[in-house]
Order: structure tokens, then C-alpha cells, then sequence
């Protein structure tokens, strides 16, 4: 009869924490950008997996740490600049529709359940856009916490970075700085 109780404590205590995790708030930001150049020619900076440093300030070096670049599966190791590290894993590579997605693997992440789409899509009269969004939780989802001033300030964080990032890939891209 113990081992029963035992089992039924566990199953419940189970799915009260899928459920709890399951009404988790997510957050999602998207950024994007007109670049003045085709989508192969963006695609050839922006969908580089390993190359993120070359556009992406916040970014000081990236190391391929398991597989191939731009092979699903690479796990890349990114050191920002106030030197705290991250790896990240790519989930899919689509050089044909110019799409990549990858997430956080390991390291001192700044959310949780991070998954972030980079897509070049063709604007055009040989322009390029380019789409940077994300979706994500805060660290510390599973309290009872509401949404307030941390959640504000990561997505802020995010928004600003991605909006960095994109302006800069515009100017390396368009100046031909590659």
C-alpha cells in the first residue's frame, strides 16, 4: 500500500510541475532589416553558424566545439565580450530558404527555453530581408514570480542586441566588407 501511495505522490507531483511549467510565460521579440544586396550574398555573412563575430558585436570569438559547421547538430562555443561563455546548438540549417534556428546548450544562458530563428527572404529589386526573433522564458520561470522588471529588461536586452546586430550586418554586407 506504501509503494502505492509512494507512486501516486510521484505521478501527481509530476504533473504539477508539467503544468506549472506548461502556463510558463514565453516571450518572443523579432527584428528585421532591409539589406540593399540579394539573399545569397547576405546569406553568405548571416548564415555562416560559426561566424556570428564577424557581424554580431556582443560577440568577441566562436569556436566550432562538436560536428561541422552548418550541419545540424554543430554545437558552437561563443564568448561574449565581458567574457562570459555560451554554446549553442544548431537545430536547423536551410541554406536553399536561407534559415537557420539554433538554442542554448549549455554555459551562462540568459534565458531559458531560448530558440532563435536568423531567415533571409528576397524584398526585392535585389534586397534582401532579414528576420531575427527569438522565443524564450526568464532563468527563473518555474517560481511564482510574475512577469515584471526581469522579463522586461531580458527581452529588452534581446531587442536592442538583435537590433545592433542586424544594422551591423547591413553595413558589413552592403559595404562590402566581407
Amino acid at each position: 500500500m506504501r509503494k502505492v501511495a509512494v507512486a501516486v505522490c510521484g505521478l501527481l507531483s509530476s504533473l504539477l510541475v508539467s503544468v506549472a511549467l506548461a502556463d510558463a510565460p514565453e516571450q518572443s521579440i523579432a527584428q528585421t532589416i532591409t539589406i540593399d544586396a540579394p539573399p545569397d550574398a547576405v546569406w553568405a555573412v548571416a548564415g555562416d553558424f560559426v561566424g556570428l563575430p564577424r557581424w554580431y558585436a556582443p560577440i568577441e570569438s566562436s569556436r566550432l566545439v562538436l560536428g561541422q559547421n552548418n550541419v545540424v547538430g554543430a554545437i558552437r562555443q561563443l564568448t561574449r565580450r565581458n567574457g562570459t561563455k555560451v554554446t549553442e546548438r544548431l537545430i536547423d540549417y536551410d541554406p536553399l530558404n536561407h534559415r537557420l534556428e539554433y538554442t542554448y546548450a549549455d554555459g551562462q544562458v540568459m534565458s531559458s527555453d531560448y530558440f532563435a530563428v536568423l531567415e533571409v527572404k528576397d524584398a526585392g529589386n535585389g534586397k534582401s530581408l532579414v528576420e531575427w526573433k527569438a522565443r524564450f522564458k526568464r532563468l527563473e520561470y518555474w517560481t511564482d514570480d510574475p512577469a515584471g522588471p526581469a522579463e522586461a529588461a531580458i527581452s529588452k536586452a534581446l531587442n536592442a542586441g538583435y537590433r545592433a546586430g542586424l544594422e551591423n550586418l547591413k553595413k558589413i554586407v552592403e559595404g562590402g566588407a566581407q
